[in-house]
């Protein structure tokens, strides 16, 4: 701990301790879903245990919901199986009717004369991913679960190479780390066994990947930023159950990812876009790539009249199945996208996630029964993964990523002469900040032209604009929870190498590049309050000198209908 206000020693922290059997770390779909499960079958065997083993989840946002952002087209697979009949009482949107998949140049769009099998979404149901946890926190509750919002996990607990559980972030902590008179420390939660549903990235996950070596063997961890707007339409205008996918410009040929557009009831439309994180145009803003598919006509008159309500950005995990480290390990598991469980070809992973956190309680109950909560006692989650529709479906998409390392025409015929003779072999992944290429040879030519494009640009709404629309508040007075290693490199070799694209590439304007009067030149400026926890910073910075941390509890977006 730092210093005190005063200069002097802070006295040690005394954290209280708190003892639970299973912890889900973070409040998302997998964990949810996870702990109704678990909860279901030690109701469902009240002879297993003398007493019934205790399940808590921590979630760092304000309340459940509140920094769940999802591309909002749900398989419901996972929910049939866990909660029969809830399409009666879930909030959800309306079933898929009318779907296209198109290819956009900037002036016109031709659909595909069939949707692709992985695009194929009749029958799955449109719903905001907020809306969906928080009814699922309420099933959870009901069921003895306790839920904890605003505690993020900030470290993880070990005895050895056996995870113990987590701490959790201390809050009222100054800027420039002294103790405010708010000051209450973190607690240490202790667990038999401790499962990581921190989605992409996670903190957590991220420190016990590392420290065991889970990733050995496996294809790089890869990404992709989606950024999306909640579009209220005049009365009438709406188009429930209309979904579309869409494929080329605003991209260029040699970057991968695509569009959407779903219809929710009401007059909502949610118009998106996602990129692939391994692009090479280091002057890429997917926040401005969006504003400019929505002057596309064919969305223009889409959303004629509307007005945005809400915005949000997040990465997906899209390196696939030879992505995934090791799921389990001496007292926890990995569920969801903290596991890089999410089907890149048909952008989706709620229903997964959900499977996922089932799978992992199933596993949880039998070593809780077996009093074996070692590596060897939760291995057989990974035979589950391995026998559920989980690697049936991740399977056939195992190489989509990677598919298109050498751009969209390539990578197209790849995947489709895999959906007809079989993909085969393993293609290996790369690290996505390794993509960029420096401004000199993309303006050469190389790759694509670099236009470098000003965040703000009069025709379309501001980042700022979109970011109030995100609810996104932080504690100011705290330590940036966006550490950035050595900011000289900003100033210096990014500036001049890649033209600083932190300052382009973060959806929510965090970064910026200031005059600097005291040595001259631009410093970089970090405006760590407005940060969404995409996490497309982590991932992409060239010189992986930013690290993403939980900040103080509470803080971040506050989503409600994304």
């Amino acid at each position: 701990m730092s210093g005190s206000s005063n200069g002097a020693p802070s006295e040690p922290i005394e954290r209280e301790t708190l003892d639970v059997d299973v912890l889900f770390v973070g409040a998302g779909h997998a964990s949810l879903a996870g702990a109704i499960r678990l909860s279901q079958l030690i109701q469902a065997n009240p002879d297993a245990f003398p007493e019934p083993p205790s399940i808590a989840v921590i979630e760092k946002g304000s309340e459940v919901g509140a920094h769940i952002l999802s591309g909002a087209v749900m398989k419901p697979t996972a929910l049939d199986e866990l909660l029969p009949g809830w399409e009666d009482e879930a909030p959800v949107e309306n079933q898929v009717t009318d779907e296209v998949v198109a290819f956009f140049t900037e002036k016109w769009a031709v659909n595909l004369p069939i949707v692709p099998p992985p695009m194929q979404n009749h029958g799955n149901w449109i719903t905001s991913s907020s809306r969906m946890t928080r009814w699922l926190a309420g099933k959870a509750e009901a069921l003895g679960v306790d839920i904890f919002c605003g505690f993020p996990a900030v470290d993880v607990l070990w005895d050895g190479d056996r995870v113990l559980g987590v701490q959790t972030g201390d809050k009222g902590l100054a800027a420039d780390g002294s103790r405010k008179s708010n000051f209450e420390p973190g607690i240490l939660l202790k667990a038999k066994i401790t499962i990581f549903g921190e989605g992409v990235l996670g903190h957590c996950s991220r420190i016990v990947t590392k420290k065991l070596g889970l990733d050995r063997g496996r294809n790089p961890w890869q990404f992709e930023t989606g950024v999306k707007e909640v579009i209220k339409l005049p009365e009438g205008q709406g188009r429930p159950g209309f979904v579309m996918h869409t494929l080329g410009w605003p991209l260029d040929k040699d970057t991968f990812g695509g569009t959407f557009v779903y219809g929710f009831n009401n007059d909502y439309m949610v118009v998106g876009l996602v990129v692939g994180l391994d692009y090479a145009d280091p002057s890429m803003d997917p926040q401005y790539l969006l504003q400019k598919f929505k002057e596309h006509p064919r969305v223009a008159q889409l959303i004629e009249g509307g007005e945005v309500e809400e915005y949000g950005a997040k990465a997906l995990s899209a390196g696939g199945y030879y992505s995934m480290q090791q799921p389990y390990f001496d007292g926890g598991m990995f569920i969801g996208e903290a596991a890089q469980i999410l089907d890149a070809a048909s952008l989706k992973g709620i229903h997964l996630s959900q499977k996922s956190g089932m799978l992992a309680a199933e596993t949880a109950f039998e070593a809780l029964q077996a009093g074996d909560t070692s590596a060897a006692g939760l291995a057989s989650y990974q035979d589950r993964i391995e026998n559920s529709w989980i690697k049936t479906q991740l399977w056939k998409a195992r190489n989509f990523h990677q598919a298109f390392d050498k751009g969209l025409y390539v990578g197209g015929a790849r995947v489709s002469a895999g959906m007809f003779i079989g993909d085969v072999g393993r293609r290996e992944g790369h690290h996505d900040h390794a993509g960029m290429k420096p401004v000199t040879v993309v303006r050469d030519g190389l790759r694509t032209k670099s236009e470098q494009p000003k965040v703000e640009i009069p025709s379309f709404k501001l980042k700022l604009d979109d970011l109030f629309l995100s609810g996104t508040t932080h504690e100011e007075d705290q330590p940036s929870h966006l550490k950035v290693a050595d900011p000289d490199i900003c100033r210096t070799r990014c500036a001049e190498e890649f033209g600083n694209p932190c300052t382009r590439f973060c959806p929510a304007q965090v970064y910026e590049m200031v005059a600097d009067p005291e040595r001259g030149g631009e410093k970089l400026q970090v405006n760590f309050s407005n940060c969404v926890h995409c996490k497309t910073c982590d991932i992409k910075d060239p010189y992986q000198i930013i690290t993403w941390t939980p900040p103080e509890g509470g803080g971040g977006p506050g989503y409600k209908m994304t």
